[in-house]
């Protein structure tokens, strides 16, 4: 990357629009230049410029934005910087820019705006803030971090790498060579070991807390499950035997009950059907008139279509008298009201020409009134201005002897605070200092803040890690408790079973239970052992002999008292395991808590350790700048000792700033202040001639104007005259308006006469042609009506009637016939249903009584059912619980191979990352970090030494092999002897620092060529020799293709770099540009 252009406006003391041509032949002849000027004057403003347009902020002020811009220069309204550069990949054209609102020295700050274009083809290649520092760093290869450790140097950056203890450098390394990845990597592999580590415990852990079953008793319980599951079956069969029986008897019963109330449910519905029949009748009498319902309507609407025929003739004939007498008096009204239009008419044509001449004398009198308005007003405008310029010029007197006051109050301060002149030119270098010494201060407050903050991180650490060692103890405590708890229970549990498993007791009971069980069904079979005879043979078995006939059953009491003891060990047996495994849960879980307690000691040693460290790093950084703010102080005393200040207060420098920017902006305001005074008494005059010529003018035009009113005046009298005798005070507009009003009411007479008239003879002529029409009708309806009812009559008697008065009796509305309908076909529908019904129940009782699946009683069956029930379900409770405490056996013998294998699986993994970590893991990434920053060391080294064997032959770089990032110097003027850095003299301290920079801006630019280099570096700790040897090195670089830009001071640099781009400052805090390529 090189840089090609520079310009920029409005950036700190170098105020205007300033550009710095780098490919002017004086910068590629000679490939070194210097920025020289006094301090304060504004050199290190051009690098600001530089990294502005590249990447919006600077060394010196991390952010600039529209909450903060400290660059801008003062009293100004915009600012901007712009860098044209290129790089392998193109010539590229970077701009920054922020103004205040409207571009007011008063405004507001606006948001900044940035962008990055093609310079060859102009075309914008990213212009959103975030894109555009993306896009720099894509194109250039840097960010702004490695950008200014790569093209802009500063010795105090790596005077801080050679001062640094060996565990300092290495992190100092990663960040300016960007190779951070070693100790996080270091780190992560130390977590990934732990983190193994852990999951391996755990795994371990949960195999422990895994309980099986012994053999024997996993064996035992197998065999108990077969039995019950036999027994479960002959149960089974033995209860749906039974169920069965239930079931018929139920039936049987059922069928019985069902027949019984079908055959009262008949009766009831006979019943039913006899009081309906006088319905059935009425019902059969509608359904037969329903049938001549039709023939019935028909001759009721001819009947009634008669008799309003009838009475609408008798309505017309009475209504055509009166029709015909209305209509010859309209027509008379009509003739009257014609006569009285024509009348209107004529009024209206003999008014016209006198109405039009009146109107004409009304538009000229209105138009001579609206002039001689016009010109009163004028009139009186004019006086009303002429009195207001001579009050105005009465107020322009008396300011200007007001201006003279002020001028002399002016000229008074001036002479007084002379002094305050020189803040003019010499207050923007104070405040430059002030600023950098303020800056410190809060730099200063920042480390105090953080050298408290790591004081109290400490304390904390102190007590976490405290407390974390007192719960892992209590942690452990409670493990212990929960092993001898565990180790005492199973004590108990082995002394209440003895020598003997939990399994043989239970073994034992059951034996007993059936010895129990075969004593009852030996007492149950009591009627067959009496019987039984000695000698004689068993009819069931055949035996001879009957230990068991009667009088020789023995009592099952004893052996209950053994199941009872027997229960009793059991269930405390079971009681004490059900405790051994909630004590060895807690035992695991103590474990558990434990390995976490002691897991979160160690990171609270780890961090201790890092709070140490910390403090100590706090406490030294601390001390440098108390030494530097002293010093910037006493140099800031110096200079304000001619504006009678001697003292700058710590807690006051802000103060101080504030005053001094007071003093130069009240010296300002009374330098402005004379100038506008002077201004305003010239301006005060020239308003006073123009307003004495202002009078004189507007006073002859009033005369005028005067003299133009009295004539109109007398014109509008002559009209006005004229009027009043030809039509007085009337109003042509309203006579014109009632005369046409009255022609309007006329016509609207008229037509409304004829209208009624009209309507009048239609209505008679509609009338007369109604009567004929109902005439014709009826004359044709008669015999049609005597028709229909001789139909009618003769249907009546085929259907049983006698005539229409006994027939209209039988009718029923359709509602009424529809009900009866459907109650006569709910009784068949019953009907046929319970017969239906009654026949299937008795055959069905019939075939089920044939069955005959028992002889007992269903009061018998009943109960031996629900015992049956009873017991199944015990027994199937017990085989449930059989079954799923061998399943989880099973499924704990599955985990428990699952888990050995994720454990095999788990140490291969383990194995793995703890040989890793043997190697380059640590909590703190050093182990890895030290190694990987000392082959870099070596890479830095190598560098350095080249750069250093053009500055001098006497010296070499070397690292300790035993402290690989140890640095020290081969002095080739004493024999080779190998000497500390911390030993060289400050010459010497700077050429090595020089070395140093060169080998890491190479080192630093990850492949990217740099062709530009720049350093903000003073040059006063060299000797002329020393000074002439780096000089020569640095423009031994132009072999290289570089640029140096070397910013200092040092007055000897005017002599030996012939290319200067010098900072000049003037006054008023500002500076100017020149040099080879500076334009302004």
């Amino acid at each position: 990357m090189k840089i090609l252009q520079v310009r920029f406006k409005n950036l700190n003391s170098l105020v205007g629009e300033w550009q710095i041509d780098l490919t002017h032949p004086a910068y590629t002849s000679n490939g070194i230049f210097a920025i020289t000027g006094p301090t304060g004057a504004g050199k290190t403003t051009i690098l600001d410029a530089i990294c502005l347009a590249l990447y919006g902020r600077t060394p010196r002020l991390d952010r600039v934005n529209r909450t903060a811009n400290e660059v801008m220069s003062r009293q100004t309204g915009e600012c901007f910087a712009e860098v044209t550069f290129k790089t392998r990949n193109g010539h590229y054209r970077c701009h920054w820019s922020q103004r205040r609102a409207h571009k007011r020295a008063d405004g507001e700050l606006q948001a900044t705006r940035h962008e990055i274009a093609d310079a060859d083809t102009n075309a914008i290649l990213e212009s959103n803030i975030r894109g555009v520092a993306d896009k720099v760093e894509e194109v250039t290869g840097m960010d702004f971090d490695r950008f200014t450790r790569s093209m802009l140097l500063a010795q105090g950056g790596f005077a801080a790498f050679l001062q640094a203890a060996p565990d300092e450098r290495a992190p100092i390394l990663e960040q300016i060579t960007g190779t951070e990845i070693y100790s996080q990597i270091s780190i992560r592999v130390h977590e990934r070991q732990r983190f193994e580590q852990e999951k391996l415990n755990l795994l371990e852990a949960e195999t422990r807390g895994i309980v099986l079953l012994e053999p024997e008793q996993e064996q035992a319980l197998a065999q108990e499950l077969d039995d019950k599951r036999k027994r479960e079956t002959e149960l089974v069969a033995k209860t749906t035997e039974t169920k069965k029986a239930i079931d018929w008897l139920t039936l049987i019963e059922g069928l019985k009950k069902e027949i019984a109330s079908l055959t009262d449910e008949t009766d009831k519905l006979h019943a039913e059907i006899e009081a309906f029949k006088p319905d059935r009748e009425k019902l059969g009498r509608a359904l037969n008139a329903a049938t001549l319902d039709g023939a019935y309507a028909t001759l009721a609407a001819a009947r009634k279509q008669q008799a309003d025929d009838q009475a609408a003739l008798k309505a017309a004939a009475e209504a055509l008298p009166g029709l015909e007498t209305s209509a010859k008096e309209q027509a008379e009204v009509l003739k009257v009201a014609e006569q009285q239009t024509a009348q209107a008419k004529d009024a209206l044509k003999a008014a016209t020409p006198t109405l039009q001449k009146v109107r004409s004398l009304d538009q000229k009198i209105a138009d001579q009134k609206k002039a001689v308005a016009e010109s009163e007003a004028g009139c009186k405008r004019d006086t009303v201005k002429i009195d207001a310029d001579k009050k105005a010029r009465l107020v322009e007197l008396e300011k200007r002897s007001k201006a003279h006051e002020a001028l002399r109050l002016v000229d008074d301060y001036l002479k007084e605070h002379a002094r305050d002149e020189w803040l003019v030119g010499g207050l923007a270098g104070i405040e430059e200092q002030l600023n950098g010494l303020l800056a410190k201060q809060s730099e200063i407050a920042q480390k105090e803040t953080a050298r408290t903050a790591a004081a109290t991180t400490l304390e904390k650490a102190e007590k976490a890690l405290e407390e974390r060692r007192k719960q892992a103890g209590l942690k452990k405590q409670k493990l212990e408790d929960a092993k001898k708890q565990l180790q005492q229970s199973r004590e108990a549990l082995n002394q209440l079973l003895g020598d003997r498993l939990l399994r043989e007791y239970r073994n034992e009971k059951d034996t007993l239970l059936r010895e129990v069980a075969f004593l009852n069904k030996i007492a149950e079979l009591e009627e067959y052992r009496a019987k039984l005879e000695d000698g004689k043979v068993c009819p069931l078995c055949g035996a001879t002999e009957h230990p068991f006939a009667a009088g020789n059953v023995p009592l099952p009491d004893e052996t209950e008292k053994k199941i009872e003891a027997l229960t009793r060990l059991i269930d405390k047996a079971e009681e004490q395991e059900i405790a051994i495994k909630k004590f060895e849960n807690a035992e695991n879980v103590a474990r558990e808590k434990l390995l976490e307690a002691e897991k979160l000691e160690s990171v609270g040693d780890s961090d201790k350790k890092v709070a140490e460290k910390e403090l100590t790093e706090q406490i030294d950084g601390l001390q440098k700048l108390h030494a530097d703010f002293a010093e910037r102080k006493q140099a800031i005393i110096v200079k304000l000792e001619p504006l009678g200040i001697t003292e700058v207060p710590e807690a006051e420098i802000a103060a101080l700033r504030a005053t001094l920017q007071a003093r130069l902006k009240a010296w300002q305001d009374q330098v402005r202040k004379k100038t506008e005074v002077e201004k305003q008494v010239a301006d005060i005059d020239s308003a006073v001639k123009q307003l004495d010529v202002l009078i004189e003018t507007q006073s002859s035009a009033l005369i005028v104007k005067q003299k133009l009113l009295d004539a109109l005046k007398k014109e509008l009298g002559a009209v006005r005259e004229e009027r009043q005798s030809l039509y007085g005070d009337k109003s042509p507009d309203k006579e014109e308006r009632r005369l046409n009003q009255a022609v309007a009411d006329a016509e609207k007479k008229e037509k409304k006469a004829g209208e009624l008239h009209n309507k009048l003879e239609q209505s008679l002529n509609i009338a007369k042609d109604r009567a004929e029409s109902l005439k014709r009708r009826l004359e044709q309806q008669e015999p049609e009506l005597k028709k229909l009812e001789t139909e009618f009559s003769a249907a009546l008697a085929p259907v049983g009637f006698s005539d229409e008065e006994q027939f209209l009796a039988a009718r029923l509305p359709a509602e009424t016939r529809a009900e009866l309908s459907s109650a006569a076909k709910a009784l068949d529908d019953r009907q046929t249903d319970l017969k239906a019904r009654q026949k299937d129940r008795e055959g069905r009782l019939t075939t089920e009584t044939a069955r005959k699946l028992t002889d007992e009683p269903l009061e018998e069956l009943d109960p031996r059912f629900k015992e049956q029930e009873e017991v199944l379900k015990e027994l199937r409770d017990a085989i449930a619980g059989l079954k799923h405490t061998l399943n989880e056996n099973a499924d704990a013998k599955e985990r428990i191979k699952t888990k050995q294998a994720a454990i095999e699986a788990q140490k291969k993994e383990l194995s793995r990352w703890r040989d890793l970590h043997e190697l380059i893991g640590s909590a703190d990434g050093k182990k890895y970090r030290n190694f990987a920053q000392g082959l870099t060391f070596d890479m830095l080294i190598a560098h350095a030494n080249r750069q250093l064997q053009k500055m001098t032959d006497r010296y070499l770089l070397t690292r300790d092999d035993e402290q690989p990032l140890e640095l020290d110097v081969v002095d080739n003027y004493q024999a080779g002897e190998i000497r500390s850095t911390k030993n060289l003299s400050g010459g010497e301290s700077f050429l090595v620092s020089l070395s140093l920079a060169l080998g890491l801006s190479q080192m630093a630019s990850q492949k990217v060529r740099v062709d530009s280099l720049f350093l903000d570096e003073g040059f006063g700790t060299l000797d002329e020799e020393a000074l002439e040897t780096a000089l020569e090195t640095l423009a031994n670089l132009q072999h290289d293709g570089k640029l140096i830009g070397v910013i200092s001071h040092v007055s000897a640099l005017k002599e030996r770099i012939g290319t200067q781009i010098q900072v000049t400052p003037k006054s008023g805090g500002r500076s100017v540009l020149s040099g080879p390529g500076c334009v302004g």
